[in-house]
């Protein structure tokens, strides 16, 4: 099959002349879906990258100036601040709302993204390398520029999972396909 399709509409000669149900008319609707297609994604990009930069930021100034790495307990409790960033704006619009009234949007929005905030922590939160010596140095002299952000190293930091059984139960011994199925294995 030939590769010629118009993919811009601008290519398209007699735009206005095409019958609805034209081999024209096609290319304008393909060239149009393409145009539609490439804009969500370029505001997808740019919505992530922002995002991206948002929080590279916050852990910039979140970072004590006195540490030139921080410990993985200091990255656990600098997270932790992060997702409580605006607990003291839900408290404030908490107050401001009357129980007979609908639920502020501001207040859905807040606690949606400290849900999601939350979630992302428990499934691994992207952040900056905060225990590289170099990567904190590159991480404070870095001025928010988009194009720069490749320069700080990234990691993934999951939350620490908690014991749930006490440490002076013994562990269980693990169980046999036998007792998982209820079918005999042969040796």
């Amino acid at each position: 099959m030939p590769n010629n399709k118009k993919l811009k509409l601008s290519k398209i000669k007699a735009v206005d002349k095409a019958h609805p149900y034209s081999r024209k008319a096609v290319q304008m609707r393909r060239a149009i879906n393409r145009e539609e297609k490439l804009g969500k994604q370029k505001s997808a990009s740019e919505n992530k990258k922002t995002r991206i930069a948002e929080r590279v930021l916050w852990f910039k100034y979140a970072l004590p100036e006195d540490t030139p790495a921080a410990t993985n307990e200091v990255v656990h409790e600098i997270i932790q601040q992060y997702i409580q960033r605006n607990d003291d704006e839900i408290q404030q619009v908490q107050s401001k709302w009357r129980k007979n009234q609908p639920k502020p949007a501001r207040l859905d929005l807040l606690l949606l993204l400290k849900q999601k905030d939350m979630d992302e922590y428990r499934d691994g939160m992207e952040i900056p390398l905060l225990t590289d010596a170099k990567n904190v140095t590159a991480l404070r002299h870095w001025d928010g520029d988009y194009n720069a952000l490749p320069a700080i190293k990234m990691t993934t930091v999951c939350k620490v999972a908690e014991k749930s059984a006490p440490a002076s139960q013994a562990p269980t011994a693990p169980k046999t396909i036998e007792s998982i199925t209820g079918m005999e294995v042969d040796q």
